[in-house]
């Protein structure tokens, strides 16, 4: 473990700077007048409902981890520790992104490196398989209306359907077998990928069999954004709001480094700029959604990562499993 991992005050302090320096990086591009004007039309009201949001995407996200993370023959994770989990993958400890998280906590807990990888992968992969559709549908609505820029909306268009039909092709049991069956490091490497991504045709063939808890995470998500917006006095279209939205998160969030401090601040400004919103407006109504997404989280985030320390430690004191080192 590096020494982010160690000291996660430090990963949290880091990523905090980041974030703060970003948006003051953005405010500073900006006139203070409107930005003043914007601040005038604060409504503190519409945080409480953001709060309420987050909450509820937090559970939403519990309860798929749980459904999808099942260690082979063993019972679910339970499920208060499936909560310090989440939460923890959440908080902006890891240099690498929740995700690279999950990998190592769940080695304490699986009997294969290899599968703990490829059920984190599947977990990511249905995560952007409900929203990237989503995304493309209403980028197409707002590119034939004129309603937003291209520059945001034709990526969406152009990219999702080959992706859809790439990751399709290249998750035939014969492609997977061939890898994953392969002695060299790399070609296993892909081998996992591909076994991660092949949730997509278990989606497609058996929809009601997946955890659509992950559905509730992402409207709850997006719920939250759109109050951080009316704090401001924002209102947009649905369409824009899931483009604007998901572009801020062209990786989710639990895979960003650090939480995506700065990275998302970024985006997510461009994004709303990009769908008509003014820019003091943007900047603000990002900052408070931060607030809530970002801040909020990081004090139950870093109790829940030091809980989970001794698990982890015990991990990296007894090494790995020898079944590990054969798969």
């Amino acid at each position: 473990m590096n020494i982010l991992n160690r000291r996660p005050r430090i990963a949290m302090l880091l990523a905090a700077l980041i974030a703060a320096g970003t948006v003051a990086a953005i405010a500073a591009s900006d006139e203070p007048r409107a930005l003043w004007r914007a601040l005038e039309q604060l409504q503190p009201v519409w945080l409480a409902a953001a709060l309420a949001a987050e909450l509820v995407a937090y559970m939403g996200y519990v309860i798929a981890y749980r459904t999808m993370i099942v260690p082979a023959g063993r019972q679910r994770l339970s499920l208060l520790l499936t909560i310090r989990l989440v939460v923890a993958g959440f908080g902006p400890f890891v240099p690498m992104g929740g995700f690279a998280f999950d990998r190592l906590a769940l080695r304490a807990v699986y009997p294969s490196r290899r599968r703990a990888r490829v059920q984190v992968l599947g977990l990511g992969v249905i995560e952007y398989l409900l929203l990237a559709p989503a995304a493309c549908v209403c980028a197409l609505l707002l590119f034939l209306e004129s309603r937003a820029s291209p520059v945001l909306t034709l990526p969406w268009i152009v990219a999702v359907p080959p992706g859809f039909v790439l990751g399709w092709w290249a998750t035939q049991p014969r492609i997977v077998h061939y890898f994953q069956r392969s002695d060299g490091r790399i070609r296993q490497w892909i081998g996992d990928v591909l076994a991660g991504v092949e949730v997509l045709r278990s989606v497609v063939k058996r929809p009601l069999e997946r955890p659509w808890a992950l559905a509730i995470y992402w409207a709850a998500e997006i719920a939250c954004f759109s109050f951080a917006l009316r704090c401001f006095a924002v209102e947009i279209s649905v369409p824009a709001l899931v483009v604007a939205y998901a572009t801020g998160y062209a990786a989710s969030r639990r895979s960003l480094p650090l939480g995506g401090a700065g990275v998302t601040e970024v985006l997510l400004t461009l994004s709303l700029i990009a769908v008509h919103v003014d820019a003091a407006h943007a900047l603000l109504s990002v900052l408070a959604y931060r607030l809530i997404n970002f801040l909020a989280p990081m004090l139950p985030g870093l109790l829940a990562h030091s809980s989970l320390e001794p698990m982890l430690a015990g991990r990296a004191e007894h090494g790995a499993d020898p079944r590990e080192r054969s798969g």
